[in-house]
């Protein structure tokens, strides 16, 4: 990377045990110049945000007329409230009225309201399900997240907007991180006439990356919704373009769509790390059962400028289990982390949360590092 040279300086081993336990963070040097003598920034990213229509019944109090969300993140919450920006994939349509579920998903906009009030600052928005209702689905998603004052990147409701909003900025402490964000496509349904839905197409994102870098941007993240669901491992387009996005400039690629979690990747070329990779987080809260679905990870990224010393990195994965109990007559949703399980779940929600719990540490843990 032409702005942005990493440098490999610790030996790269994770520990994927409890969240009280003491980890051992991978760290990745950045050569890279800030105003401030010593700042640190602290990021976090949550994966695939789906609401079935069991979730939506489950979260509405008719007495109250509302949708209420904040007890299904109320143990997982505390962890972004270190978190300078909490980034999800929004991978639904959000509405008022006329919700559905799969396959054209319209939710309850109190969800993003919900989430932003427990600490998530900035929803990626590009996936497959972006046009599920059309230009009103686009519009009304993007009019609810403005009016909660949520940043947003990934869909624009026009070519000016998307002029003005596009690369997404996030700015703190002499940070400047560049987000972008990407889809593989919208299940067939075409972008509606002059609306804009950011697809995977390398000729933009080198644009994209080429301008974030002469606006100054210190980091850049890609958010790619790609891959084959239900896998647990990337295929071949994922791994060469993600290859390509390090080669191009970014410095973190993060995954969604596949609905499960995936290995993360290191690239390095002549001793130097050119970036990583998170290919999938997996679900952040959804209602799906198949094996692998029923949980995910959030992964939290701490950037360190100490002074007179390039900036570093450390990575550090959490993870969690969607429990999903009877109570009070209806089904409920918690987003459980794994240091909790023991004391909220029994039975055989505790006993698949364990198993969900291993088979994530053994995916982790093929981490790999490549050379090119």
């Amino acid at each position: 990377m032409h702005y942005n040279r990493i440098l490999l300086f610790c030996i790269v081993f994770l520990l994927f045990t409890s969240c009280k336990e003491k980890k051992s963070p991978v760290q990745t040097d950045y050569s890279l110049e800030f105003p401030h003598p010593s700042q640190t920034l602290t990021l976090l990213f949550c994966g695939d945000i789906i609401q079935h229509l069991p979730q939506i019944y489950s979260a509405h109090e008719p007495s109250e007329k509302d949708y209420k969300y904040q007890k299904c993140f109320k143990y997982i919450a505390p962890y972004w409230a270190d978190a300078d920006f909490v980034i999800a994939n929004l991978e639904t349509t959000l509405g008022n009225k006329d919700f559905s579920g799969y396959p054209r998903f319209c939710s309850p906009w109190q969800i993003a309201r919900d989430l932003h009030q427990l600490g998530v600052t900035t929803f990626v928005t590009a996936n497959n399900h972006s046009c599920d209702q059309l230009g009103k689905g686009i519009t009304n998603t993007i009019y609810y997240l403005d009016s909660l004052g949520i940043p947003h990147t990934g869909t624009f409701t026009d070519t000016l907007n998307y002029k003005k909003r596009h690369p997404l900025y996030l700015q703190k402490d002499g940070f400047k991180i560049a987000l972008l964000n990407y889809t593989y496509g919208t299940n067939g349904l075409p972008v509606p006439k002059g609306f804009v839905v950011q697809h995977i197409d390398t000729t933009a994102i080198k644009q994209d990356i080429q301008l974030a870098r002469r606006d100054t941007a210190t980091n850049i993240i890609a958010f790619m919704h790609w891959g084959y669901e239900y896998h647990n491992f990337p295929n071949k387009e994922q791994r060469a373009l993600s290859k390509w996005l390090h080669e191009q400039g970014a410095d973190m690629v993060i995954g969604s769509h596949p609905h499960v979690v995936q290995p993360i990747e290191y690239y390095t070329s002549n001793k130097d790390t050119l970036g990583v990779t998170v290919f999938s987080l997996g679900n952040f809260i959804s209602n799906q059962s198949q094996q692998g679905t029923e949980g995910g990870i959030c992964i939290r990224v701490t950037l360190t400028k100490p002074q007179n010393h390039p900036v570093r990195y450390q990575m550090e994965p959490i993870k969690f289990y969607m429990y999903r109990p009877y109570e009070e007559g209806r089904r409920r949703y918690y987003v459980v982390p794994e240091n909790l399980a023991d004391s909220i779940m029994k039975d055989f929600h505790l006993t698949k949360s364990k198993n969900f719990f291993k088979k994530t540490d053994t995916i982790l843990k093929s981490t790999k590092t490549f050379s090119f």
